[in-house]
């Protein structure tokens, strides 16, 4: 039981959020947030690198790129996060950007 929170407090500490403007990085991710419109992805991408969270909801146009760095253990990796738009009319261009992506969100509704 004691090394259990031992373990615990120490992966609470394994990270740490850096400036924007942090010189360097050992690795960079580029992650994409796809699906239709109205799912919440610019919400998600939103509270993932601000923190906060969008009540009201904005139509994305093309698509929109967060980052951050954050310093994980002892290495400092910086993630973009794509937010694509989920209009039909955008899905050719969109594509285009799911090159050396590391990783993919899909974000649907299960109410429609």
């Amino acid at each position: 039981m004691e090394g259990e929170e031992e373990n615990k407090e120490n992966n609470e500490q394994d990270y740490e959020i850096l400036n924007e403007d942090y010189p360097s990085c050992d690795l960079n991710y580029k992650i994409i947030i796809i699906g239709n419109s109205n799912v919440g992805k610019s919400c998600l991408s939103t509270r993932a690198t601000k923190n906060i969270f969008l009540k009201e909801n904005q139509l994305t146009i093309g698509l929109e790129k967060f980052s951050f760095i954050m310093k994980f253990r002892d290495k400092y990796i910086r993630l973009e996060i794509w937010d694509t738009c989920g209009q039909e009319a955008y899905r050719s261009l969109i594509r285009n950007y799911y090159k050396n992506s590391a990783l993919a969100i899909i974000v649907y509704a299960i109410d429609e």
